[in-house]
């Protein structure tokens, strides 16, 4: 029998089965009727725990001068809430909490806060839906502490305020607080894990840095310190911090941005901007920012990343995208026009919405991997899952090859942890494809550790996210989790162009030459042409990464001038395999002096079929071409750029021909003007 929660008397108690239910504070004489705490199906570790809902008068803690100075107060009672239980929840909970609707003015944005004892301190949760005219909001938790809805006055009189009077910053660094590795997985592959890096690096700097005395960019390097594909630790680390928390959280924020009907899209983005603002001042924490793509209503991708500041100068929030370690990146907004747009890599994210790690985790499920991390995971806690099926490929790390993308088998072992509290329990492995649970729990052997999960078909041949999550639970989140291993299945024989994504640091296997306008000799290979480092951005078109996968991507020809013209060109046979594939990347950064069509600088992009003289891709724009409308100016509109856009060409229809790749990136043909190009591809 589980001990009933501890806390001041309870408004409202009940016990409630993993079933799911709802606790409602019904008495007439409580200040905090309405309350509420509503339960999801399989949420909870255990058969049944005892939920209470009970309130005090004073803060859980005091604000901090800055909170003061722009007029923080309080505009409900203190909720407490508490449990039997001490697991996270397997999925977010919502709660109810009234609040003084006449102490909320008109346009003032309200928050939502918990008390974090561990950092003794006030940390941000996200509002799920607003009632103004009832008194009531409610947000979404992971686990249960004291919560408390506050409002700063002072940023909403009846003038708005200038961008310069809400400057702010919490002092994180991306380049010292963010990870040192990339998002591995991201963009192409749904199973990126933006959610967990953006909520674990917000968490380490203001709970672990103080006492770690190090950055979390400075952590966990081994091997080959320019390469990220042995820092088996961090990566470990990552993979865990997706699936610890509710990976989707930022999706969810997005939908539940959504939800809210009363709000305009000119509202979504004053409500959020302002929630990022009060939260930055009040907690002093790094704030998590849910991106989506296509629209209000409308959004077909999701990212989240983490916003430290807002500079008043530049009206813009900054952050840190785990996509690009050690940048600071910006997002306009200013409380008028709203957001602007953030362009990166051939996607534009304009669909902004407030998130927190507190809807997914807490702070002793963070700790614990942390700890994890701390011991190289090392611990008897995490055995390491090993595979013994498909076979990794001899090129790529941690990817694994087969034949067919049909009738997959994933084969491998997980020893059971030492010291384990019950050794003879049942453990399952649960499987995510693409970030997607596929079917259920699959056992594990109880005699020799083994398992064997089947998939039908691999939802994508040129390469599915695979994570295995083992755990003593057949709950359909897995709760108590202990061995985690994220992985590629891909068919061999998918890419067969040698050397796409430049990995090797060079040329090898491409034909790299430089000519002029009006013809003359040919530089082999070109002199203005180049093997540039990913994680940053082009000099020029500040907001294009230099590479789409990888530590590197091919640049053709560069900015300066003087008739240059450079190619990148490769042939290839078409393999017998499961649906070969040419797929890649490219970009272009072109200077704009306005001449004849003819004239301007311009990038080509061909693809054909030698072996039956077709043509099966072809692109070529001048700068500012008007057959192209998606053209971003810089430096006053003398440059402009063509963001990386997808190639992609199913090729099974022809096994046995060959394709030839040929990329050309030209100065103007008067001498005076620059244009350079790059492609890249996930090899």
């Amino acid at each position: 029998m589980q001990p009933p929660p501890s806390g001041p008397a309870a408004d409202a108690r009940s016990e409630i089965s993993d079933a799911g239910g709802t606790l409602v504070v019904t008495s007439p004489n409580s200040p905090i009727r309405g309350a509420k705490v509503e339960i999801p199906a399989e949420a909870m570790p255990g058969a049944k725990e005892t939920i209470a809902i009970s309130h005090q008068d004073a803060l859980p803690g005091p604000l901090n001068a800055e909170a003061l100075a722009f007029g923080a107060k309080a505009i409900s009672k203190t909720l407490v809430l508490t449990r039997s239980g001490t697991i996270d929840f397997g999925q977010a909970v919502r709660v109810t909490v009234p609040f003084d609707r006449n102490a909320l003015g008109a346009n003032a944005v309200p928050i939502v806060v918990v008390w974090d004892e561990n950092i003794r301190g006030y940390s941000p949760v996200t509002i799920r839906s607003l009632d103004r005219a009832n008194g009531q909001l409610s947000f979404m938790t992971a686990h249960f502490s004291k919560y408390v809805v506050l409002v700063l006055d002072r940023l909403f009189g009846t003038t708005p305020p200038t961008p310069a009077s809400l400057a702010t910053n919490v002092g994180f660094s991306p380049a010292v607080d963010g990870f040192f590795a990339h998002n591995f997985g991201s963009y192409d592959s749904p199973g990126g894990n933006c959610f967990g890096m953006a909520g674990f690096s917000a968490w380490y700097h203001v709970a672990r840095k103080p006492s770690k005395g190090a950055g979390l960019f400075s952590l966990y390097k081994e091997g080959n310190g320019t390469l990220e594909e042995d820092d088996q630790t961090v990566r470990e680390l990552i993979s865990r911090a997706y699936q610890a928390g509710n990976q989707k959280a930022h999706i969810q924020a997005l939908d539940w941005a959504n939800d809210m009907s009363f709000l305009t899209r000119a509202l979504n983005d004053r409500f959020t901007g302002f929630s990022l603002l009060s939260q930055l001042i009040v907690t002093k924490q790094a704030q998590i920012l849910a991106m989506g793509v296509g629209g209000f209503f409308k959004w077909t991708k999701g990212h989240a990343v983490t916003v430290y500041a807002y500079d008043g100068a530049k009206k813009a929030f900054l952050f840190y995208d785990n996509n690009f370690p050690a940048e600071v990146v910006e997002l306009p907004w200013d409380p008028v026009a709203g957001f602007g747009t953030y362009t990166v890599k051939a996607t534009t994210w304009d669909r902004f919405a407030f998130a927190s790690f507190n809807q997914a985790y807490s702070h002793a499920t963070l700790d614990n991997l942390f700890q994890g991390a701390e011991s190289g995971w090392a611990s008897s806690k995490f055995p390491r899952i090993a595979l013994t099926a498909p076979t990794e490929s001899a090129t790529v790390k941690n990817t694994f090859e087969v034949g067919s993308d049909s009738n997959v088998a994933i084969t491998g072992a997980v020893p059971r942890a030492a010291g384990a509290q019950n050794p003879n329990a049942q453990r399952y492995v649960h499987v995510y494809l693409n970030g997607t649970r596929f079917g259920s729990a699959v056992p594990v052997s109880g005699s020799d550790n083994t398992f064997r999960i089947s998939v039908p078909k691999l939802p994508a041949a040129a390469g599915t996210d695979v994570m295995l999550l083992v755990s003593e639970s057949s709950k359909s989140w897995g709760g108590g989790f202990h061995a985690f291993k994220q992985f590629k299945v891909r068919v061999a024989g998918q890419f067969f162009f040698r050397n796409l994504g430049f990995e090797t640091g060079d040329f090898t296997a491409w034909a790299s030459e430089r000519h002029v306008w009006g013809g003359g000799s040919q530089v082999v290979p070109s002199d203005k042409s180049a093997v540039v480092a990913g994680g940053s951005f082009d000099p020029i078109a500040t907001d294009l990464g230099t590479s789409m996968f990888g530590r590197y991507a091919g640049r053709l020809n560069n900015q300066d001038n003087s008739y240059h013209i450079s190619t990148l060109a490769q042939a290839a046979v078409v393999p017998q395999a499961t649906n070969p594939v040419l797929r890649f990347y490219w970009a272009a950064v072109l200077e704009d002096p306005q001449h004849a069509p003819k004239d301007q600088p311009y990038i080509e992009v061909t693809v054909t079929n030698q072996t039956k003289g077709t043509t099966l891709y072809h692109r070529r724009f001048y700068s500012n071409d008007p057959s192209y409308t998606g053209w971003k100016s810089y430096r006053n509109g003398q440059w402009k750029s063509i963001p990386w856009q997808l190639v992609e060409i199913p090729a099974a229809a022809h096994v046995g021909d060959t394709f030839a790749l040929k990329v050309e990136a030209a100065d103007c043909a008067l001498g005076g003007h620059g244009g350079y190009a790059y492609i890249d591809a996930e090899e």
